[in-house]
C-alpha cells in the first residue's frame, strides 16, 4: 500500500468492532482478516469472535458496517461511516463523521469537518464539529462548540454551543431546545414554541444567526 493512507470497510454481523487509528502504525487485524480489494479498499471481516480489533495508520478512511454490536474508534481517523442496526457508537477524533442506525448512544469527541448522525432512537453527544447536522425520532441531542448545526427530534432535549459567528437551527416537537452563545457575542436570533417558553438573554445582532422551534417544549438562549 506504500505510503498512501489504507481505506478500510469493516464488516461484521453482531460483535464489537474496536479500531485503534495511530501515527506510525501499520496495518494488524486481531480476530479477522483482511484483503485488498480492486477499488483501493481494503476489506475487512471478522472470524466470529467477540472482538475484532483494527490497528492501522492515523488518517485512515473508514466503513464500518454492523448488525447489532458496539463500535468503538480510537485515536485520529479520517473520515468515519458507520452503519448499524443496533449498538453504541463512539468516535474519538476524525475529519468527517456520517452514522445512521436504529438503536443506540452515539458519541463523538471531535470531528474537524461535518458529523453526520441520523438514528432512530438515540442518546447523540459531539464535544465539537465544524459541522453538525443531526435528526433522531427520540433521545436527548447535546453538542458541545460548532460552526453551524442542523438538529432536530420528535421527542428529547437538544443542547448547542456555539462558537463565535456559528449559524444554528434546531428543532423538536416534545423536548426542550438550549443554545449557549459566547459571551457577548449579538446572534440574529429566530424562536418559536407553541405552548413552551422562549426565552433570550443575548441582545440582537449579527454575530451568526439561531433559529430554533419546538412545539411542547421551552426555548432558551444564553451567554456562557
Amino acid at each position: 500500500m506504500g505510503d498512501t493512507l489504507p481505506r478500510l470497510r469493516i464488516t461484521r454481523r453482531s460483535g464489537k468492532v474496536r479500531v485503534v487509528a495511530e501515527a506510525g502504525a501499520t496495518l494488524a487485524v486481531e480476530g479477522g482478516s483482511f484483503v485488498p480489494g480492486e477499488d483501493g479498499v481494503v476489506d475487512i471481516r471478522a472470524f466470529g469472535g467477540s472482538v475484532l480489533e483494527v490497528r492501522c495508520p492515523a488518517g485512515s478512511d473508514l466503513t464500518i458496517s454492523t448488525s447489532s454490536g458496539a463500535i468503538d474508534v480510537r485515536g485520529d481517523a479520517g473520515s468515519v461511516k458507520v452503519t448499524t442496526k443496533s449498538g453504541s457508537v463512539a468516535i474519538e477524533r476524525a475529519t468527517a463523521v456520517n452514522a445512521r442506525g436504529a438503536s443506540g448512544r452515539v458519541d463523538v469527541g471531535a470531528c474537524t469537518g461535518e458529523c453526520h448522525v441520523v438514528f432512530v432512537s438515540s442518546h447523540v453527544s459531539i464535544g465539537e464539529a465544524g459541522r453538525a447536522v443531526i435528526a433522531t425520532v427520540s433521545g436527548n441531542i447535546d453538542v458541545g462548540a460548532v460552526d453551524d448545526a442542523e438538529v432536530k427530534t420528535v421527542s428529547g432535549t437538544i443542547s448547542l454551543a456555539a462558537r463565535p459567528g456559528g449559524r444554528l437551527a434546531a428543532r423538536s416537537i416534545s423536548g426542550a431546545v438550549e443554545i449557549s452563545v459566547p459571551s457577548g457575542s449579538r446572534p440574529a436570533t429566530h424562536l418559536k414554541a407553541v405552548t413552551g417558553r422562549v426565552r433570550s438573554e443575548c441582545e440582537p445582532g449579527h454575530d451568526g444567526e439561531i433559529r430554533a422551534k419546538s412545539v411542547s417544549g421551552s426555548i432558551s438562549v444564553t451567554c456562557r
